[in-house]
Protein backbone atom coordinates (compact mmCIF):
# COMPACT_ATOMS: atom_id res chain seq x y z
CA UNK A 1 0.00 0.00 0.00
CA UNK A 2 1.51 3.25 -0.84
CA UNK A 3 0.89 6.24 1.46
CA UNK A 4 1.42 9.46 -0.61
CA UNK A 5 3.64 11.89 1.38
CA UNK A 6 2.23 15.13 1.87
CA UNK A 7 4.40 17.97 1.23
CA UNK A 8 5.41 19.86 4.21
CA UNK A 9 3.70 23.68 4.37
CA UNK A 10 5.65 26.63 5.52
CA UNK A 11 4.06 30.28 6.16
CA UNK A 12 6.66 32.58 5.07
CA UNK A 13 6.32 36.10 6.67
CA UNK A 14 8.04 38.98 4.64
CA UNK A 15 6.90 42.46 3.32
CA UNK A 16 10.16 42.72 0.97
CA UNK A 17 8.55 40.64 -2.15
CA UNK A 18 11.06 40.41 -4.12
CA UNK A 19 12.47 38.61 -0.98
CA UNK A 20 9.49 36.30 -1.03
CA UNK A 21 9.72 35.53 -4.73
CA UNK A 22 13.40 34.42 -3.67
CA UNK A 23 12.45 32.29 -0.96
CA UNK A 24 9.97 30.53 -3.42
CA UNK A 25 12.38 29.55 -5.76
CA UNK A 26 14.87 28.51 -3.67
CA UNK A 27 12.35 25.96 -2.03
CA UNK A 28 9.61 25.44 -3.75
CA UNK A 29 10.52 22.11 -5.06
CA UNK A 30 10.15 20.58 -1.11
CA UNK A 31 7.78 22.84 0.30
CA UNK A 32 4.61 24.60 -0.43
CA UNK A 33 4.76 28.28 0.82
CA UNK A 34 2.12 30.67 1.65
CA UNK A 35 3.03 34.01 2.07
CA UNK A 36 2.12 36.75 4.86
CA UNK A 37 3.45 40.29 4.80
CA UNK A 38 2.64 41.40 8.00
CA UNK A 39 2.35 40.44 11.58
CA UNK A 40 -2.10 40.81 11.53
CA UNK A 41 -2.30 39.00 8.27
CA UNK A 42 0.49 35.84 10.00
CA UNK A 43 -1.09 36.05 12.97
CA UNK A 44 -4.36 34.90 10.95
CA UNK A 45 -2.87 32.50 9.00
CA UNK A 46 -1.15 30.95 11.75
CA UNK A 47 -4.73 30.62 13.23
CA UNK A 48 -5.67 28.18 10.45
CA UNK A 49 -3.56 25.62 11.74
CA UNK A 50 -2.63 24.43 8.20
CA UNK A 51 1.33 24.93 8.58
CA UNK A 52 4.09 22.70 9.58
CA UNK A 53 6.63 25.68 9.80
CA UNK A 54 6.82 29.33 9.68
CA UNK A 55 9.58 31.39 8.45
CA UNK A 56 9.44 35.01 10.22
CA UNK A 57 11.33 37.89 9.16
CA UNK A 58 12.33 39.84 12.19
CA UNK A 59 10.95 43.42 11.01
CA UNK A 60 8.03 43.73 9.33
CA UNK A 61 5.74 46.71 8.86
CA UNK A 62 3.66 46.69 11.98
CA UNK A 63 6.44 45.25 14.39
CA UNK A 64 8.89 42.32 15.19
CA UNK A 65 8.47 39.20 14.28
CA UNK A 66 8.99 38.56 18.20
CA UNK A 67 5.33 40.04 18.62
CA UNK A 68 3.70 36.82 16.52
CA UNK A 69 6.18 34.37 18.31
CA UNK A 70 3.78 33.52 21.11
CA UNK A 71 1.16 32.29 18.62
CA UNK A 72 2.94 30.23 16.99
CA UNK A 73 4.85 28.73 20.32
CA UNK A 74 1.29 28.31 21.59
CA UNK A 75 0.66 26.07 18.60
CA UNK A 76 4.00 24.20 19.06
CA UNK A 77 4.84 25.39 15.64
CA UNK A 78 8.58 25.80 14.28
CA UNK A 79 9.64 29.58 13.94
CA UNK A 80 12.65 29.89 12.13
CA UNK A 81 13.69 33.82 11.97
CA UNK A 82 15.54 35.72 9.87
CA UNK A 83 17.28 38.65 10.47
CA UNK A 84 19.82 41.05 8.29
CA UNK A 85 22.94 40.85 8.89
CA UNK A 86 24.59 42.01 12.15
CA UNK A 87 21.29 41.38 14.28
CA UNK A 88 22.74 38.37 15.26
CA UNK A 89 22.35 39.22 19.16
CA UNK A 90 18.23 39.51 18.36
CA UNK A 91 18.04 36.33 16.42
CA UNK A 92 19.62 34.86 19.69
CA UNK A 93 16.80 36.39 21.73
CA UNK A 94 14.48 34.89 19.28
CA UNK A 95 15.81 31.27 20.47
CA UNK A 96 15.10 31.98 23.56
CA UNK A 97 11.80 32.76 22.79
CA UNK A 98 10.89 29.86 21.15
CA UNK A 99 12.48 29.96 17.77
CA UNK A 100 13.76 26.52 16.55
CA UNK A 101 16.50 28.54 13.93
CA UNK A 102 17.63 31.94 12.92
CA UNK A 103 19.23 32.39 9.57
CA UNK A 104 21.18 35.57 8.17
CA UNK A 105 19.79 36.42 4.80
CA UNK A 106 22.68 37.69 3.00
CA UNK A 107 23.65 34.18 3.54
CA UNK A 108 20.15 32.64 2.65
CA UNK A 109 20.75 29.51 -0.03
CA UNK A 110 19.06 26.71 -0.85
CA UNK A 111 20.93 24.12 1.09
CA UNK A 112 20.63 25.95 4.06
CA UNK A 113 17.15 27.02 4.27
CA UNK A 114 16.14 23.41 3.53
CA UNK A 115 18.02 22.10 6.35
CA UNK A 116 17.33 24.42 8.62
CA UNK A 117 13.27 24.30 7.85
CA UNK A 118 13.61 20.54 8.12
CA UNK A 119 15.90 20.19 11.37
CA UNK A 120 13.15 22.84 12.92
CA UNK A 121 10.13 20.56 12.17
CA UNK A 122 12.08 17.35 13.09
CA UNK A 123 13.05 19.06 16.69
CA UNK A 124 9.41 20.12 17.40
CA UNK A 125 8.43 16.61 16.49
CA UNK A 126 10.39 14.92 18.77
CA UNK A 127 9.89 17.28 21.58
CA UNK A 128 6.21 16.52 21.21
CA UNK A 129 7.21 12.67 21.11
CA UNK A 130 9.05 13.19 24.22
CA UNK A 131 6.14 14.71 25.66
CA UNK A 132 3.36 12.42 24.48
CA UNK A 133 5.50 9.19 25.57
CA UNK A 134 5.65 10.67 29.33
CA UNK A 135 2.35 11.49 29.60
CA UNK A 136 0.64 8.69 27.95
CA UNK A 137 3.75 6.30 30.37
CA UNK A 138 1.71 8.63 33.42
CA UNK A 139 -1.74 7.14 32.08
CA UNK A 140 -0.99 3.63 31.85
CA UNK A 141 0.58 3.69 35.26
CA UNK A 142 -2.31 5.37 36.62
CA UNK A 143 -5.05 2.92 34.72
CA UNK A 144 -2.48 0.18 36.66
CA UNK A 145 -2.99 1.62 40.02
CA UNK A 146 -6.70 1.59 39.14
CA UNK A 147 -6.91 -2.08 38.13
CA UNK A 148 -4.70 -3.14 41.40
CA UNK A 149 -7.50 -1.04 43.92
CA UNK A 150 -10.05 -2.93 41.84
CA UNK A 151 -8.65 -6.11 41.65
CA UNK A 152 -7.21 -5.74 45.36
CA UNK A 153 -11.70 -4.84 46.11
CA UNK A 154 -12.96 -7.61 44.30
CA UNK A 155 -10.52 -10.41 45.93
CA UNK A 156 -11.74 -8.81 49.27
CA UNK A 157 -15.38 -9.45 48.20
CA UNK A 158 -14.71 -13.05 46.69
CA UNK A 159 -15.52 -14.47 49.87
CA UNK A 160 -18.52 -15.78 48.75
CA UNK A 161 -17.16 -16.75 45.45
CA UNK A 162 -19.60 -15.55 43.35
CA UNK A 163 -19.81 -16.16 39.38
CA UNK A 164 -19.65 -12.86 38.74
CA UNK A 165 -16.92 -11.50 41.25
CA UNK A 166 -14.99 -14.11 40.33
CA UNK A 167 -15.50 -12.91 36.60
CA UNK A 168 -14.34 -9.52 37.45
CA UNK A 169 -10.93 -10.33 39.63
CA UNK A 170 -9.86 -12.43 36.66
CA UNK A 171 -10.24 -9.43 34.27
CA UNK A 172 -9.13 -7.08 36.56
CA UNK A 173 -5.80 -9.25 37.17
CA UNK A 174 -5.72 -10.67 33.34
CA UNK A 175 -5.65 -6.85 32.49
CA UNK A 176 -2.86 -5.78 35.19
CA UNK A 177 -0.96 -8.46 34.48
CA UNK A 178 -0.70 -7.26 30.49
CA UNK A 179 -0.32 -3.83 31.65
CA UNK A 180 2.38 -4.87 33.49
CA UNK A 181 3.80 -6.96 30.67
CA UNK A 182 3.90 -3.97 28.09
CA UNK A 183 5.58 -1.63 30.38
CA UNK A 184 8.28 -4.05 30.79
CA UNK A 185 8.70 -4.45 27.07
CA UNK A 186 8.72 -0.82 26.36
CA UNK A 187 11.47 -0.34 29.31
CA UNK A 188 13.47 -2.90 27.54
CA UNK A 189 13.27 -1.42 24.26
CA UNK A 190 14.67 2.11 25.36
CA UNK A 191 17.59 0.38 27.09
CA UNK A 192 20.78 0.72 25.25
CA UNK A 193 21.49 -3.02 25.44
CA UNK A 194 18.52 -4.18 23.74
CA UNK A 195 19.20 -6.13 20.57
CA UNK A 196 16.52 -7.98 17.26
CA UNK A 197 15.70 -11.45 17.93
CA UNK A 198 13.80 -13.99 15.74
CA UNK A 199 10.12 -13.14 15.42
CA UNK A 200 7.50 -16.10 14.35
CA UNK A 201 4.64 -13.64 14.00
CA UNK A 202 2.15 -16.45 13.73
CA UNK A 203 3.47 -18.48 16.70
CA UNK A 204 3.35 -15.47 18.68
CA UNK A 205 -0.32 -15.29 18.27
CA UNK A 206 -1.12 -18.40 18.58
CA UNK A 207 0.39 -18.18 21.87
CA UNK A 208 -1.57 -14.91 23.48
CA UNK A 209 -4.65 -16.99 22.05
CA UNK A 210 -3.80 -19.72 23.79
CA UNK A 211 -3.03 -17.27 27.01
CA UNK A 212 -6.28 -15.59 26.60
CA UNK A 213 -8.76 -18.60 26.05
CA UNK A 214 -10.94 -18.04 29.25
CA UNK A 215 -11.64 -14.54 27.39
CA UNK A 216 -12.15 -15.77 23.91
CA UNK A 217 -15.14 -17.83 23.99
CA UNK A 218 -17.69 -17.27 21.47
CA UNK A 219 -15.22 -15.71 19.37
CA UNK A 220 -14.63 -16.30 15.88
CA UNK A 221 -11.05 -15.36 14.98
CA UNK A 222 -9.70 -16.28 11.96
CA UNK A 223 -5.55 -16.40 11.56
CA UNK A 224 -4.39 -16.15 7.71
CA UNK A 225 -0.20 -16.59 8.06
CA UNK A 226 1.40 -15.26 4.67
CA UNK A 227 4.87 -15.21 6.23
CA UNK A 228 8.05 -15.80 3.90
CA UNK A 229 10.51 -14.88 6.39
CA UNK A 230 10.75 -15.01 10.09
CA UNK A 231 10.44 -11.08 11.38
CA UNK A 232 13.95 -9.85 13.43
CA UNK A 233 12.59 -7.75 16.08
CA UNK A 234 11.39 -7.95 19.92
CA UNK A 235 9.63 -10.90 20.60
CA UNK A 236 7.69 -9.79 24.24
CA UNK A 237 6.80 -5.94 22.38
CA UNK A 238 5.73 -8.05 19.36
CA UNK A 239 3.77 -10.50 21.74
CA UNK A 240 2.16 -6.97 23.60
CA UNK A 241 1.20 -6.03 20.52
CA UNK A 242 -1.00 -8.79 19.40
CA UNK A 243 -2.38 -9.08 23.06
CA UNK A 244 -3.47 -5.50 22.84
CA UNK A 245 -5.13 -5.32 19.46
CA UNK A 246 -7.02 -9.00 20.92
CA UNK A 247 -8.12 -7.42 24.29
CA UNK A 248 -9.71 -4.60 21.75
CA UNK A 249 -11.23 -7.52 19.89
CA UNK A 250 -12.48 -8.86 23.07
CA UNK A 251 -13.65 -5.38 24.56
CA UNK A 252 -14.92 -3.68 21.81
CA UNK A 253 -15.49 -6.34 18.93
CA UNK A 254 -18.53 -8.04 17.55
CA UNK A 255 -17.71 -12.17 17.37
CA UNK A 256 -15.51 -12.51 14.49
CA UNK A 257 -12.31 -11.05 13.48
CA UNK A 258 -9.68 -11.67 11.37
CA UNK A 259 -6.00 -11.65 11.65
CA UNK A 260 -3.33 -11.62 8.46
CA UNK A 261 0.28 -12.03 9.13
CA UNK A 262 2.67 -11.11 6.36
CA UNK A 263 6.80 -10.85 6.33
CA UNK A 264 8.95 -10.11 3.27
CA UNK A 265 12.97 -9.16 3.61
CA UNK A 266 12.42 -5.98 5.01
CA UNK A 267 9.07 -5.96 7.40
CA UNK A 268 6.65 -7.86 8.81
CA UNK A 269 2.49 -7.17 8.62
CA UNK A 270 0.35 -7.29 10.87
CA UNK A 271 -3.60 -6.63 10.09
CA UNK A 272 -6.69 -6.97 12.35
CA UNK A 273 -10.56 -6.34 10.50
CA UNK A 274 -13.24 -5.76 13.03
CA UNK A 275 -16.53 -4.62 13.57
CA UNK A 276 -16.14 -2.36 16.40
CA UNK A 277 -19.57 -1.94 18.93
CA UNK A 278 -18.54 1.53 20.28
CA UNK A 279 -15.53 3.06 19.14
CA UNK A 280 -15.63 4.36 15.57
CA UNK A 281 -13.01 4.89 12.93
CA UNK A 282 -12.61 8.48 13.69
CA UNK A 283 -11.75 7.69 17.28
CA UNK A 284 -9.54 5.15 16.55
CA UNK A 285 -7.58 7.36 13.52
CA UNK A 286 -7.43 10.13 15.92
CA UNK A 287 -5.79 7.87 18.82
CA UNK A 288 -3.27 6.41 16.20
CA UNK A 289 -2.08 9.70 15.13
CA UNK A 290 0.83 11.83 16.46
CA UNK A 291 -0.39 14.52 17.75
CA UNK A 292 -3.13 12.89 20.19
CA UNK A 293 -2.57 12.33 23.36
CA UNK A 294 -4.24 9.84 25.99
CA UNK A 295 -6.83 11.77 27.96
CA UNK A 296 -9.11 8.68 29.25
CA UNK A 297 -8.85 5.75 31.90
CA UNK A 298 -10.35 3.61 29.54
CA UNK A 299 -8.40 0.24 29.43
CA UNK A 300 -9.35 -0.10 25.76
CA UNK A 301 -7.75 3.09 24.77
CA UNK A 302 -4.59 2.33 26.99
CA UNK A 303 -3.70 -0.31 25.38
CA UNK A 304 -3.99 0.95 22.15
CA UNK A 305 -1.61 3.77 23.58
CA UNK A 306 0.64 1.04 24.53
CA UNK A 307 0.51 -0.67 20.99
CA UNK A 308 1.46 2.34 18.99
CA UNK A 309 4.29 3.71 21.97
CA UNK A 310 5.33 -0.01 21.29
CA UNK A 311 5.29 0.42 17.28
CA UNK A 312 7.02 3.66 17.77
CA UNK A 313 9.66 2.51 19.69
CA UNK A 314 10.34 -0.42 16.61
CA UNK A 315 10.48 2.09 14.36
CA UNK A 316 7.15 1.00 12.93
CA UNK A 317 4.01 2.14 11.86
CA UNK A 318 0.17 2.02 12.69
CA UNK A 319 -3.02 3.43 12.00
CA UNK A 320 -6.59 2.39 10.92
CA UNK A 321 -8.82 2.59 7.73
CA UNK A 322 -12.30 1.53 6.58
CA UNK A 323 -12.72 -1.72 4.70
CA UNK A 324 -16.18 -1.98 3.72
CA UNK A 325 -18.06 -2.21 6.59
CA UNK A 326 -14.98 -3.08 9.04
CA UNK A 327 -12.01 -1.44 10.49
CA UNK A 328 -8.82 -2.24 9.88
CA UNK A 329 -6.38 -2.01 12.07
CA UNK A 330 -2.57 -2.11 10.21
CA UNK A 331 0.94 -2.45 11.88
CA UNK A 332 4.03 -2.38 10.30
CA UNK A 333 7.30 -3.47 11.66
CA UNK A 334 10.58 -3.07 9.67
CA UNK A 335 13.29 -5.93 9.89
CA UNK A 336 15.65 -5.42 13.04
CA UNK A 337 18.44 -5.43 10.58
CA UNK A 338 17.31 -2.26 9.10
CA UNK A 339 17.06 -0.53 13.00
CA UNK A 340 18.84 2.30 13.29
CA UNK A 341 21.52 1.40 16.64
CA UNK A 342 20.70 -2.02 16.79
CA UNK A 343 22.56 -5.05 16.29
CA UNK A 344 21.08 -8.46 14.93
CA UNK A 345 22.35 -11.38 17.58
Amino acid sequence: MNIPVEIPKILLIEDDSVFRMLIKRLVSNDFHIDEASSIEAGRNLISTGRYQCVLLDYRLPDGTGFQLLPDAVARELPVVMMTAMGHEQLAIDALKQGCQDYLVKDDLNRATLCRSLANAMRQVQADRQTMRHRLTLQRVIQVAATKCRQTTSAMRQSCDDSSDRSKARDLYLDQLDHLMDDLTAYSRLSSPTWEVQPVQLPKVLEEVLGELKNRTVGLAIEVSDQTVATLKSDRDAVQSICRGLLDCLIEDGTDQATFVFSSERDQGHIRVNFVPKTQSLEALQAQLTSETVLTTEDFVATGIEIIRLLVEELKGTIWAELQEDEVQIRVDLPNGNHLDGVSAK
